[in-house]
């Protein structure tokens, strides 16, 4: 599974950068002892004292600082600060090409396993962190569509609930591109129908 996740992501073609200040987001794959069946895939909840995404679930990360070396060093700098993320335990599978959010930041996923078991601790910018099982998300029965408004036009957007937590808004669309692209899910975004 894992040689098949970086063949995907390395025969992926990259966009140019779009110009926009730089984020990277760690989509976090914990691949150890008996999860090597059903791999789970990290997520967060921010604080709801955050002036932006209050509350929301996202992926660890943030904006690049000017000491990052390259996105991956910004995206596991974040995990580090944001989850206590251990990076000696991180191996970088890859990277996605970026989404835009609806702040104009150029949102950059990297894609790692994550081979040991962590002890997760929350800073002050994260309420809560959890892991969801690929199998969950890849089930069809498990996802819900929302309407969501971007670039002018309105999306049909898969949602998932679990736990009662919510993945929705630019972090569902980046599990989407993520399931589409490394597993053939096929899952769709569709623009809504305007009448």
């Amino acid at each position: 599974m894992i040689k098949d996740i970086k063949y995907k992501l390395d025969s992926e073609i990259r966009e140019r950068p779009s110009g926009q200040p730089q984020a990277a987001v760690l989509i976090g794959l914990l691949n150890y002892n008996h999860l090597r069946d059903n791999p789970e895939i990290i997520y967060t909840q921010r604080s709801k004292s955050m002036s932006t995404h209050s509350g929301e679930v996202s992926f660890p990360g943030g904006k690049v600082e000017p000491n990052d070396k390259d996105l991956s060093h910004t995206a596991l700098r974040e995990a580090n600060e944001e989850i206590n993320l251990n990076s000696k335990d991180a191996s970088l599978l890859g990277q996605m090409n970026y989404l835009i959010s609806r702040h104009k930041i150029e949102v950059n996923p990297m894609v790692y396993e994550i081979n040991a078991e962590q002890k997760f601790r929350a800073n002050s910018e994260i309420a809560d962190i959890f892991t969801v099982p690929l199998n969950y998300l890849l089930d069809l029965k498990n996802i819900k569509k929302e309407r969501i408004d971007r670039h002018g036009s309105t999306w049909m957007v898969p949602t998932w609930e679990f736990n009662h937590q919510k993945i929705w808004g630019l972090t569902a669309m980046i599990t989407v591109n993520f399931l589409n692209l490394c597993f053939d899910a096929n899952i769709t975004i569709d623009e809504a129908d305007s009448a």
